[in-house]
């Protein structure tokens, strides 16, 4: 199974040095949307602000950018 890394672009950077096998890209891309609405809940829950620029991109194992999940994409925001 190919390996692809998923990098955190928040508050705070992380870059997937691990990296995880998926299936193939849509399925890290799934993995990339759950945790990046994990994050944003967490958020949500603390009371913080909630930047919807923030993004994970799914990299693969030769440091190819395939996505870029930006947090607004993600999510539906109704009223206002």
């Amino acid at each position: 199974m190919p390996r692809y890394y998923l990098n955190l672009y928040n508050d705070v950077d992380v870059v997937d040095e691990e990296g995880g096998e998926f299936a193939d890209q849509a399925a890290a891309e799934a993995a990339a949307v759950r945790s990046a609405r994990e994050l944003m809940a967490e958020h949500v829950m603390a009371g913080l602000p909630l930047d919807l620029n923030h993004r994970v991109e799914v990299v693969t194992g030769d440091g190819t950018v395939v996505s870029v999940l930006r947090f607004g994409d993600l999510i539906t925001i109704k009223g206002g």
